[in-house]
């Protein structure tokens, strides 16, 4: 069971962040999971849908960003800005002035490191995957929704981190992924959830919540809105 859920945790994880390009799919086409994974991937390619990005400081949101997401005849992800929260206003003179930028500047930051750091677990080489994979532990789930297989292991890519992937006991979808982690001596958590897109479509990231230092900062992704480009306007994809 592990060989074949080695691809499908491939597959969650390269798709945690952002779908998989087919660089990255190429790498991982050594088991019948990772090609189920590259053809999601590719059916995703598909699609345009909307991400909504929203940073939180101590339970108040501080911004929030709308793009739309496409892929261009390369297979890499392009997004547009469609909206953006007006950055905040620092005071102008003095003191006040010289603090409030060095705090501003600190918290930008500190979002830019959980981003880099949330894309390092989306985009775990597969050697790291195989050992995690091979230290895991698998198990069966059974909720009143669905059953699950639940994969557990810890090292994956600090001492001392976690990672849990839930994957659909039938289908073997994954359908949430949770990393336990930390920046800087402080406890990082990252949970995404993943849906099925209707009428038999690809599974993709529905929602992904970073949450550092027990809620300090944090940062809610949500994709939605997708629809499916017919074929002419997905050959013109610039």
């Amino acid at each position: 069971m592990k060989t074949l859920l080695l691809g499908v945790g491939l597959g969650a994880l390269i798709t945690l962040s952002a779908p998989a390009t087919p660089a990255q799919t190429k790498q991982t086409t050594t088991t019948p999971g990772a090609s189920a994974a590259q053809a999601n991937a590719a059916a995703l390619q598909q699609y345009q849908w909307k991400l909504r990005t929203e940073v939180q400081r101590k339970g108040e949101t501080k911004s929030v960003q709308v793009a739309l997401v496409r892929f261009d005849s390369n297979g890499q992800m392009q997004t547009t800005q469609i909206s953006k929260t007006p950055e905040p206003d620092l005071p102008k003179f003095g003191l006040r002035k010289v603090i409030a930028e060095k705090k501003f500047r600190e918290f930008k930051e500190r979002v830019q490191q959980l981003g880099d750091l949330a894309r390092a677990y989306s985009n775990l080489p597969p050697d790291q995957m195989q050992c995690f994979m091979a230290t895991a532990a698998v198990t069966p789930e059974i909720t009143a929704e669905q059953k699950l297989i639940r994969v557990e292991g810890g090292n994956v890519l600090h001492n001392g981190d976690s990672m849990t992937v839930w994957l659909d006991a039938a289908s073997r979808k994954q359908r949430r992924v949770e990393i336990q982690t930390s920046l800087d001596g402080k406890p990082v958590r990252i949970v995404s959830d993943f849906r099925d897109l209707p009428q038999a479509g690809p599974t993709y990231l529905a929602t992904s919540r970073i949450a550092y230092d027990d809620g300090d900062v944090v940062i809610v992704m949500t994709n939605f809105d997708h629809e499916r480009l017919r074929a002419e306007t997905a050959a013109a994809k610039p």
